[in-house]
Formats: structure tokens, sequence, C-alpha cells
């Protein structure tokens, strides 16, 4: 059910509902702008099926990892608890509440699981959830967060803890496949495309203030930083990196956020707190990060702007010259 392609989740939903073919294309493409292409048509496919109330999804069948898609609900998985983090309080319109994140795995992959439900988030307080723990999952949805997907767990969903469920973990270095291409063959709206790059250019970081807890970008006023989705919390400060990169056929503009700023740059979190308190500092880091290479895996925007294409990076993996030499001779 899960490798349903987009036309037969487009059949799917015209047999159910008896809506044109052409009306859902309209609601698909609506979709897609509204999320900014964030997600594949399949993925806006799917949103536009729950909306509908067609389910695509078998009540009983458990998901793979690997297959959670942006829009789908009531999903089932089983999974073991490979990392906890600490419980965070937040304050939203005057109403406070908890959330805990983790991350779990299975034989597909790896994924984070965020619990919004005193009841669950007591299941960790109390260590009944703990690291290795199989949890089985129901009644969960899916969000995306820098373009990974994530299970959410709301008051309606279920955990049953260590069911019996086997779960061997693989670890997976590179988080999946990708398509490989040269610079000057990107398209805009393509995602999981990797290129092999150059450093010729970068650029000073900038900052800003992100929620720690859903990591989007919050506001300062009244003296306190102010996230849309938790209320009053304490803001982290989010590195931004823009470089230019090189593979020989053409350059394209890259940007890197958090944990991948850090690896393009080759700094820790530290590293760039003194770079914000000391600017000056700067350039001795940018010396050392040109020439550097690696294997950058991403999405291709459009700048309407300049009319050029940009390249969103999610993730960046060291470059094997016995892969890279492989690929090449195919």
């Amino acid at each position: 059910m899960f490798g349903l392609t987009y036309q037969e989740i487009v059949a799917k939903i015209v047999i159910e509902k008896g809506i044109k073919e052409d009306d859902i294309h309209e609601r698909v493409k609506k979709k897609l702008e509204l999320l900014s292409d964030l997600i594949s048509k399949e993925g806006a496919a799917h949103i536009v099926a729950n909306e509908l109330g067609v389910k695509l999804i078998d009540p009983d069948e458990k998901v793979k990892l690997n297959k959670l898609r942006l829009g789908m609900n009531s999903v089932n998985v089983d999974c073991k608890v490979l990392q906890i983090y600490d419980v965070r309080t937040f304050n939203k319109n005057g109403r406070e509440g908890k959330v805990v994140n983790m991350l779990v795995g299975d034989e597909s992959g790896k994924s984070r699981v965020v619990f919004w439900d005193v009841n669950h988030i007591k299941l960790v307080e109390d260590g009944k959830i703990k690291l290795n723990s199989v949890l089985s999952i129901k009644k969960a949805y899916v969000k995306m967060n820098n373009n990974y997907s994530e299970i959410h767990l709301g008051n309606k969903s279920e955990i049953e803890i260590d069911s019996g469920a086997k779960i061997d973990v693989v670890e997976v270095t590179d988080r999946g496949e990708y398509v490989r291409k040269s610079i000057n063959e990107l398209q805009p709206g393509e995602f999981n495309v990797g290129v092999v790059g150059t450093i010729v250019q970068v650029f000073e970081p900038k900052f800003f203030d992100a929620c720690p807890d859903c990591r989007k970008k919050v506001i300062f006023q009244n003296n306190t930083h102010v996230c849309a989705t938790h209320g009053n919390v304490k803001g982290e400060s989010v590195p931004i990196v823009n470089v230019y990169i090189d593979d020989g056929t053409e350059a394209i503009r890259l940007v890197a956020f958090r944990n991948l700023a850090e690896q393009v740059l080759g700094l820790s979190t530290e590293g760039f707190l003194e770079i914000k308190n000391n600017p000056a500092n700067f350039e001795e880091i940018r010396n050392k990060a040109l020439g550097n290479q690696f294997v950058f895996i991403g999405k291709v925007n459009k700048n309407e702007m300049f009319d050029r294409n940009e390249f969103l990076v999610t993730r960046i993996l060291e470059v094997n010259p016995e892969k890279l030499i492989e690929e090449m001779s195919v």
C-alpha cells in the first residue's frame, strides 16, 4: 500500500469520492505551492486523500521508518528507542505544556519521535520507556522537519512497550540512497539529489533564533523568545552558512543549517559562537574550508529574484574515491 504511485492515489480518490481527475490534480498543485515544494507529488497526493477521507493506509498495517511520508495519518510502527532527549516545558498562549523527543530505529532506518500527550510523556519520566525499549506505536501522524519525516503522537495515539516485536536496527550512515548528478544537470524542485562539489567561496555565517523543540524560527518580544507553536521558550542560536561549490560543470550556491553548517566549515557549536561574538576570526575559518570536497545531498530551489538555482543541503557525506571511480565507470 505504501508503494502507491501518484496515479494510483488519484485513481483511488476518483473511485471512492467521484471527483474528477483534473480537480484532484489542481488540489495537489495547490498543496505543492503551499508547502513550497518541500514534498513530493506523491506526498501531496497523500495529504489530499487524507483531507478527503480516503484511507490509503490499512489501519492494521505496520509502516517501516524509511516509508514514512508527510500527510500519513493514523500510522502504526514498531521501533527501538536509540536515544531519549530531555523533557522540555513550553508556554503557549498562557498555557504550559511538555514535549519529549527521542530517536528510534528499525530494520530500514531511523526517525525522530515526538510525544505531546502528558500520559505518554509520563512513561518516559517514570522510566517505563528507556533506551532499547521496543515500542509498538499506533495512530501516530507524520510531519516533516528539515526534509526528514518524523513520527508525532497526540492524545489519540497509543503506545505498547516491549510488546514482543523483534527489531534489528541497522546502521544507516547516509540515510538511504540518492541520485547522483552534475551541477549543470540540476532542475528546480528535485530532492534527494547528490553532487560532488569543491567549496570555492565561503560567506560569513548568519544566525537566527530557533525554538529548541520544533526548531522553527522564533520572534523576540517583551524580552523573551516566542514560538508560534510552543509559546515562550529559550531561543537557540542557529547558524546558516552560504557557500559556492563547483564540480567542473558549473557552480551553485549552497545553503546549510545547524549541524550541516558545522560540517561545511569544520566547526563545533562553540566555534560558531566564537565567530558570532568575534567576526574577525572568520577569515582563518574561511581559508581552511576553501578547497574542501564533499558529497552534498539535498533539494534544488529556484531563486526567482536572481533567476538561478540554489541548493539546500540536507546531508553531507565524505568523498569515497573508490565509489566515485565506480560510478564514473558505469
